[in-house]
């Protein structure tokens, strides 16, 4: 008797251990996407964001990875084209077993991705700054919209003095939509847009756009110019010469970041003629806070990066973000992590960070920097709160701004920027048009 009563408890031990795996390792690896560019033009500025989420899974296998579950990246390239990250989404969910992916960095490549994702039920986490305009129920924005970086750099500008504006941009989705807000922001308060140019993406024929800020003399230059473009902008801008010699005039940047800022003063001298100007962001690299000095230094060490900037940062911190949620709802399925992702909160780098219960989006604290000769940027200005965040910003209603999104992507036939030899579109697609 007491021989079955042992044989029987140890079969029950055996079955346990069978189903009840020690370790994550036991059970079926969880498959997660990472869509970023590998090749193409934007390669060098999306390798830290890969790099950042890649660290931030393994920080997660190392605590005994998801419900039982090691995670696994399943790595992709978006080749620096929106086309080519939708078809790269669509690989992942339907042939990968992917369910839910990180990635995106150009406004181009996550309009392009989301009517993959809501054909096939999967859930992006998207990590840049962007344009507004737009909601998904199928990603979570962990960028800032224009209300939480845009809109209050332009005001504080606005607070100081200046009434004068001119803007410039790359022609492509995210220029034109941005400075489309600025341009309605200060005709609600009293600035003046003196001009305004769009140059194709990354052109380098910069004087006319040159020579009319000379000769128009604004008091503050607002630039979404993207790409190979800044670098012979500002050294033409800033560059003494036979038509008229230097004119210093402050330029507040929304495109480019530290990673940006830092390797293009390293390559050439074009980033001395960007010292003194400002950026407008939600994270810079020399906050002090616990939090930040710990993750930039582990991803120095880890990756051997001289610079972070504030993408990279929120690169990272999605995937925690979306870890928890993944814990609170017991379940990886994108519908219940949707559902849990709603008012969830991370200690980011640089403090922490809250999902919007209705939209989706970050809450997230507003800050503005100065560039220095070495590219680092110090923080001259910081909200006193983190700011609710507002895809669709309240200086045009939802239909005008839906209007202006269709009308630039089918202007363009179609695409997410100006096609190459492309005409530029007509006014009524301009900023400050109704």
């Amino acid at each position: 008797m007491i021989a079955l009563m042992t044989a029987a408890v140890l079969g029950y031990v055996l079955l346990v251990s069978a189903v009840t795996p020690a370790d994550p390792h036991a059970l079926p690896p969880l498959k997660v996407g990472i869509l970023y560019s590998h090749t193409g033009r934007l390669a060098d500025s999306e390798k830290p964001l890969n790099d950042a989420t890649v660290m931030a899974v393994e920080e997660i296998n190392e605590h005994g990875g998801l419900l039982g579950r090691e995670v696994v990246p399943v790595l992709a390239d978006g080749q620096s084209e929106g086309r080519r990250f939708a078809r790269a989404a669509e690989k992942l969910l339907t042939r990968e077993g992917v369910r839910t992916v990180f990635g995106g960095y150009a406004s181009a490549a996550r309009r392009s991705m989301i009517p993959v994702f809501e054909r096939h039920g999967g859930l992006l986490f998207y990590p840049a700054v962007y344009e507004g305009g737009e909601t998904s129920r199928r990603v979570v924005y962990t960028g800032a919209t224009p209300n939480q970086y845009i809109t209050p750099a332009v005001q504080w500008f606005l607070d100081n003095g200046d009434r004068r504006f001119f803007l410039v941009g790359s022609d492509y989705i995210y220029p034109r939509v941005s400075l489309a807000l600025v341009h309605s922001q200060l005709t609600a308060a009293g600035g003046k847009v003196v001009g305004e140019d769009y140059l194709p993406p990354d052109s380098k024929k910069v004087s006319d756009t040159v020579r009319r800020i000379r000769e128009l003399k604004p008091d503050l230059i607002v630039s979404a110019l993207a790409g190979d473009t800044n670098a012979p902008f500002f050294t033409r801008l800033r560059k003494k010469g036979a038509d008229g010699g230097s004119v210093r005039i402050p330029a507040l940047n929304l495109v480019a970041d530290e990673w940006e800022l830092r390797s293009q003063d390293t390559r050439s001298k074009a980033g001395a003629y960007v010292a003194g100007d400002y950026v407008a962001a939600n994270y810079f690299e020399e906050l002090p806070d616990a939090a930040n000095t710990r993750f930039v230094a582990k991803f120095k060490k880890r990756y051997g990066a001289a610079h972070v900037s504030d993408t990279v940062a929120a690169a990272y911190a999605q995937v925690h973000l979306w870890a928890r949620a993944v814990r609170a709802a017991g379940s990886v399925e994108p519908q219940e992590v949707l559902r849990s992702v709603r008012g969830a909160s991370f200690r980011a780098p640089g403090g922490t960070v809250y999902a919007d219960r209705e939209n989706r989006h970050l809450w997230k604290r507003a800050r503005l920097g100065r560039i220095g000769l070495d590219g680092r940027i110090e923080q001259v200005w910081s909200s006193e709160a983190v700011i609710r965040p507002a895809p669709y910003s309240p200086y045009r209603s939802k239909q005008d701004w839906d209007r202006l999104v269709s009308h630039l992507y089918h202007g363009w036939g179609e695409r997410w920027e100006r096609p190459p030899g492309g005409p530029e579109l007509s006014q009524e697609s301009r900023p400050g048009s109704p």
